[in-house]
């Protein structure tokens, strides 16, 4: 460019010099001027193009540093999506762990509590077991000694039945004959016989008077206590009477109880309540006093075995919606000793 500047200089010099005049000389500085813009152009795109392939070369470079960026970011997002996922499942682990913890330590408290309920229940089993043992073992005393009474009363002049299971308790039976000698019943019913059948009879013979009808359903029963009456030569003074159960007639319905023949049977003073056993249907015992409340005696007297079973205290509280009765005393034992009221 400064070659182009002084040849145009020195040309447009030289024409003045030559007498040429101003236009050459105008002519020749234009046409430097022309040229040197022309060059100042070329050199402009070049530095353009330059400057456009650097920028190219810097966008490959950066595209190149992006896509590594992009590749770094999703593989960082796989593991930030991986490490979620063990985390998440590392999370659940713990939380079934810990759930697991918790139902063991519930389960141990519920044993714990179990053992401890057992343990009481042991500890309570044992203190009743002892209690019933010490009353058993004064019971037993009791019971001999009642049977002692017995036989010091009376002189059987035969083997006498067996004193256990569904019989009377001696203790029962030494009261009961001690209430015949007191009353002199002339008629005593009783439902049931066995045991206390006997000394029944034994007892109205000492009084010299009276007789005991007893009624079972067991036709076997009913002809062994017979058959043992009369080897004590009781026969006079009991018999029992073989009295199948049938459905009868009662103000809550028919009802089984003993198909007796009560001809006969008319003011009775004692009746005993030892039957049917409560294994023959609910309220059993109930229907002896609604069907033999019109053959009783003004005052008779009821003995009411096995007083405190729920069965029989059912009954005993349907007899007194339906009828006047005084309880007179607890005998021994399980019994109950009741007056039908005359007022």
């Amino acid at each position: 460019m400064v070659a182009v500047v002084a040849t145009a200089v020195f040309g447009a010099v030289f024409l003045v010099w030559r007498g040429e005049g101003l236009a050459g000389a105008f002519l020749l500085v234009g046409l430097a001027a022309a040229i040197l813009i022309q060059l100042d152009a070329r050199k402009r795109l070049s530095d353009l193009a330059a400057d456009l392939r650097r920028n190219r070369a810097e966008l490959r470079t950066l595209a190149a540093r992006t896509a590594n960026q992009a590749t770094e970011l999703k593989e960082l997002n796989l593991g930030v999506r991986r490490n979620t996922r063990v985390t998440r499942q590392a999370h659940d682990e713990v939380t079934a762990v810990a759930d697991q913890v918790r139902a063991v330590g519930g389960q141990t408290r519920d044993v714990e509590a179990l053992l401890t309920d057992e343990a009481e229940r042991a500890r309570k089993h044992r203190q009743s077991m002892r209690s019933r043992l010490r009353a058993m073992s004064r019971d037993s005393l009791t019971q001999n000694q009642a049977l002692l009474q017995l036989h010091g009363q009376f002189a059987p002049n035969a083997p006498l039945p067996a004193v256990a299971g569904w019989a009377m308790e001696p203790t029962a039976l030494v009261e009961l004959v001690n209430l015949i000698s007191r009353l002199r019943p002339q008629l005593v019913v009783e439902c049931g016989s066995g045991t206390s059948t006997l000394w029944i009879a034994y007892a109205l013979r000492r009084n010299g008077s009276g007789r005991v009808v007893a009624l079972d359903h067991d036709a076997e029963y009913a002809a062994a206590s017979n058959r043992v009456i009369a080897e004590h030569g009781l026969s006079d003074w009991a018999q029992v009477q073989h009295a199948p159960l049938a459905p009868t007639s009662t103000p809550r319905g028919d009802m089984p109880w003993y198909s007796a023949d009560l001809t006969g049977l008319a003011g009775i003073e004692l009746l005993i309540v030892d039957g049917p056993p409560q294994a023959t249907g609910e309220l059993a015992r109930y229907p002896a006093l609604p069907v033999l409340a019109d053959r009783l005696a003004p005052g008779a007297h009821i003995l009411f075995d096995d007083a405190d079973r729920p069965g029989e205290v059912a009954a005993l509280d349907t007899w007194r919606e339906g009828h006047a009765l005084d309880t007179v005393r607890d005998l021994a034992g399980r019994a109950l000793l009741l007056r039908l009221r005359t007022d």
